[in-house]
């Protein structure tokens, strides 16, 4: 028989868990984009247009009722934008798995931002979490071949990007402690759009193919609506009421997703040295999430 905390965490539980799946497959998406002419950030500016428009109605009706975005979401919601749109070019241009592993480095950053920005308290677990992490990674980027262990392509910096950018909003709402889910979902959408346009426009070549404008709008407005909003509201909504170690530990579905799939559907390369880095990372992660929540050397503001 179930507690009532145990029920209480299903529900946050099962909103990660889907909202990880989702994520795993995000690359099948965001590649029907590009392959419709909606080529590298033009298929994140159709999705979060696409996406904002989708929330605007309900957000309006949220503001006349008093609901406002403090400085801390506005924050939190331009990291994400940021995670977002490096996350789609990233799995354009480079290998899914790869791209899905080394954006799991985000745990890793998360407790370096928890050291640095929040004041945590190093401890000999965390620290050698970090080291698997960060080995795991240089395994995969070539350590052992001769080479310096640095990202060599487009899609693995942006990965990388993607990963620090998330910790770093998830430190942010971690330290702000109750924003809302629903206008920082929308803001993230909003300014991921705006990101993406500025991209595409510095870019030089015409916004949208005249025929693939339609077709490819079409299928970015189904793709946010069916699977966009609710992976990224589902995600803001458990995370915020989860700690940060399981709901690292949960989102590794994501890995399992972007493989079983990419395997499936792709004929990309995975070898040894990727399998014994992705091994070393998904390590670190489960080994982050393992422990408990790190007490800060001085209390954040808003706690007592």
């Amino acid at each position: 028989m179930s507690t009532p905390r145990q029920s209480s965490m299903a529900m946050p539980v099962a909103a990660i868990v889907i909202s990880a799946a989702g994520w795993g497959l995000w690359w099948i998406g965001v590649r029907a984009l590009d392959a419709r002419g909606l080529t590298g950030e033009r298929a994140s500016l159709a999705l979060f247009v696409c996406s904002s428009l989708i929330l605007l109605p309900h957000l309006l009706l949220r503001y006349r009722r008093g609901a406002r975005m403090d400085g801390a979401t506005i924050l939190a919601a331009a990291l994400y934008a940021l995670v977002m749109v490096s996350w789609n070019h990233a799995l354009i241009v480079g290998d899914v798995v790869r791209v899905t592993l080394l954006f799991y480095l985000a745990p890793v950053w998360a407790t370096l931002f928890g050291f640095f920005v929040l004041g945590d308290r190093p401890t000999a677990k965390r620290l050698a979490g970090i080291g698997l992490g960060l080995g795991g990674a240089a395994t995969i980027l070539g350590a052992g071949t001769g080479d310096l262990p640095l990202p060599r392509e487009l899609g693995d910096w942006l990965a990388l990007a993607a990963g620090v950018g998330f910790a770093a909003s998830a430190t942010v709402m971690r330290r702000a402690g109750g924003t809302s889910d629903y206008e920082r979902t929308f803001l993230a959408f909003a300014l991921g759009a705006l990101l993406a346009l500025a991209l595409v426009l510095a870019d030089g070549s015409p916004m949208f193919p005249p025929q693939s404008l339609a077709p490819g709008m079409a299928l970015a407005f189904g793709f946010a609506a069916i699977w966009v909003v609710p992976t990224t509201w589902l995600l803001f909504w458990g995370a915020s009421r989860l700690d940060p170690g399981r709901v690292s530990i949960l989102l590794l579905v994501e890995v399992l997703a972007a493989a079983g799939s990419a395997a499936i559907l792709t004929d990309e390369p995975f070898g040894p040295r990727e399998w014994i880095g992705g091994i070393m990372i998904v390590a670190a992660a489960i080994f982050e999430g393992r422990n408990p929540p790190p007490a800060p050397e001085h209390p954040v503001e808003g706690e007592g």
